[in-house]
């Protein structure tokens, strides 16, 4: 699940060609989401993750989950949903 977007900004000092030292402002915006499969927050830099998916439409895994898994598990919980027939007393909300 998509949470924030934050922007960290890093002052780091160059030297040039001549020796002088110049200052440079550094900006990188990161994103930071909640684990699907185990529920912790995590963040990931705007150069990994296309804008698209920071909707919470798409799941999104941490590192220490095991993505194809979680994949796994999801398309199961899909299958029971639309395999079941229109007549039926279930509840969608008890998968």
């Amino acid at each position: 699940m998509f949470i924030s977007q934050e922007k960290i900004v890093a002052w780091i000092e160059r030297t040039s060609k001549l020796g002088k030292k110049h200052k440079c402002k550094r900006t990188r915006t990161v994103y930071s989401f909640k684990c699907d499969s185990c529920s912790k927050t995590f963040s990931r830099v705007k150069g990994s993750i296309e804008v698209k998916r920071l909707s919470n439409f798409y799941k999104h895994v941490c590192n220490k989950c095991n993505p194809k898994k979680f994949a796994q598990q999801q398309g199961v919980k899909q299958r029971k949903i639309l395999d079941m027939s229109v007549s039926s007393k279930k509840r969608i909300s008890d998968f």
